[in-house]
């Protein structure tokens, strides 16, 4: 039905793909018949198999697909890519975090990789030089405002301008962190984050100027968390202290 109804097929996608990739995990044999037949829903709403996609958006040997967990939490992160002309596929349910692993052991010959929209920076940011002193001041003071002495800070320009920054996390610690959730073990395992300023935007260049203070780290510590709800929600203590740090914030812009 996928070769001769494809469209029918695409409206029934929706509801029967958990199942279908349930069967490919658990059958590698079922998994070959099928994989032409498999399908990925972009951002957009349309549905592309693998090869598709690989044709439309990848370009040499390896191929890395795009994909976003919550297209509404990531929607600022989506528009980052497709901006630059690259399609987001939207992997979204309990079993996607196995499937795409399987999928990368299963397909490792034709070097796939899944990559959420908060893995990297890549083919977001432009060329250019950055001084390691401005990066180096900038991750002092954001290492002090937030509290993690191991916060690594890049500065780079970004393609999109009205961006201040964005918080990445290494796709394969974070795929580990949530699989030990999602089984009940809950180990804490550490993320590798990296905080991404946007050397282009007006403050971050006011904060490469700026010594150690309460303003600048409520502005760090602003910065940080607005980078981060565009990956996830803030919770418990961390948003109700996100509130009142902007609420201070508006309270010092009418004060001058």
């Amino acid at each position: 039905e996928f070769n001769t109804k494809r469209e029918d097929y695409q409206k029934y996608w929706d509801d029967i793909h958990p199942f279908v990739k349930y069967g490919c995990i658990r059958d590698e044999k079922f998994y070959e018949r099928v994989k032409p037949a498999l399908l990925y829903k972009t951002s957009a709403g349309e549905y592309m198999t693998l090869e598709e996609y690989k044709n439309k958006n990848c370009e040499g040997d390896e191929a890395v697909i795009y994909y976003a967990s919550d297209e509404k939490r990531q929607a600022q992160m989506i528009r980052l890519y497709t901006d630059q002309g690259k399609d987001v596929v939207l992997l979204d349910t309990l079993i996607d975090n196995n499937f795409i692993s399987f999928l990368e052991y299963a397909e490792h010959d034709d070097k796939i990789t899944f990559k959420r929209v908060d893995a990297a920076a890549d083919g977001l940011t432009e060329d250019g030089e950055t001084s390691e002193d401005e990066r180096k001041q900038l991750e002092t003071l954001f290492r002090a405002a937030v509290k993690d002495d191991q916060l690594d800070v890049q500065l780079k320009p970004f393609k999109a301008d009205d961006m201040i920054a964005m918080i990445t996390v290494d796709e394969q610690s974070r795929r580990l962190t949530e699989m030990s959730r999602q089984w009940g073990r809950d180990m804490n395992l550490p993320e590798k984050r990296t905080l991404v300023l946007n050397r282009k935007h007006p403050v971050v260049q006011y904060l490469e100027k700026q010594e150690d203070g309460e303003k600048t780290q409520q502005l760090c510590a602003q910065v940080f968390d607005l980078a981060e709800m565009a990956r996830q929600p803030l919770v418990a203590d961390r948003m109700v202290e996100f509130l009142r740090r902007s609420n201070a914030l508006l309270t010092m812009l009418i004060e001058k």
